[in-house]
């Protein structure tokens, strides 16, 4: 067992100070710890949306600190006449009952460079991450050493990811370079733009919508969505590998998978 604190500041010192003060400005979601609990944690439960399902599961395995992707969506837009939105008053519900530690890292674990979402999927794709920032800062550009065949790269990418990709393929039918944004990174104005400039032969993310097909095909470029929730499983389960190894036996550490097609 160990304290609430001493998590936090390990998790935060992981992630790193200068991209969880980037977050304040890049993103609207929360990063970092929303509601305290109890002060001393003998379990972790990892996920990448709070919702209501998962806090029952991770009640359930007796968590007293839940880690997300997503954490609580405390936005203006699930406020209607200055009432909660109902949806978060039932998860809100859940952890003041069980005095539940909630915390979010949205911006962070996208961008983290080392162990991030997008740097780990490009890792477990076998290609090399540029110190080059993508889709508005949320990705990376990568390159493979070698051109790789472009359904090679789709069937190992529904391997990785446990999910159908939609593929597209409006580009060279063998690539080397990438841009890799998980989660929705649906391309419009200048995202469609940076693909052009930086050269992007494959565009990877988690969504397509209605035009992206067809900007794809006119424009040259190879494009796969392999779901939202799929491309975003990474970034918590490897922070969760790095508090398991610093905190070894003391603390329990268990990855809660509440999976969406979408």
């Amino acid at each position: 067992m160990v304290t609430r604190d001493e998590i936090t500041k390990f998790v935060e010192t992981t992630i790193g100070a200068d991209i969880l003060e980037r977050a304040k400005t890049e993103d609207i979601y929360g990063n970092g710890v929303q509601v305290v609990g109890n002060e001393k944690v003998k379990k972790i439960a990892l996920g990448v949306s709070c919702n209501l399902d998962f806090l029952d599961e991770a009640v359930k395995a007796d968590a007293d600190y839940c880690i997300f992707h997503h954490g609580l969506d405390l936005t203006s837009h699930n406020l209607v006449y200055s009432r909660l939105h109902p949806a978060i008053q039932k998860r809100l519900e859940v952890i003041f009952a069980e005095e539940l530690t909630v915390a979010g890292y949205h911006y962070s674990l996208d961008v983290q460079p080392a162990f991030g979402n997008n740097a780990t999927l490009i890792k477990l794709l076998g290609a090399r991450r540029l110190e080059i920032p993508y889709s508005s800062g949320w990705g990376w550009v990568a390159e493979f050493d070698n051109p790789v065949d472009t359904q090679l790269i789709a069937k190992k990418l529904a391997d990785i990811t446990s999910h159908d990709v939609f593929s597209v393929y409006g580009g060279p039918s063998k690539v080397k370079r990438l841009g890799v944004c998980t989660g929705a990174a649906k391309p419009y104005d200048k995202e469609i733009w940076e693909i052009i400039d930086k050269g992007i032969e494959l565009h990877i993310a988690g969504e397509i919508a209605e035009p992206g097909p067809a900007f794809a095909k006119e424009m040259g470029f190879n494009y796969f969505a392999a779901g939202h929730y799929a491309t975003e499983v990474f970034g918590v389960q490897e922070l969760g590998k790095k508090l398991k190894e610093h905190f070894g036996s003391k603390l329990e550490v268990e990855f809660i998978d509440i999976p969406n097609s979408l």
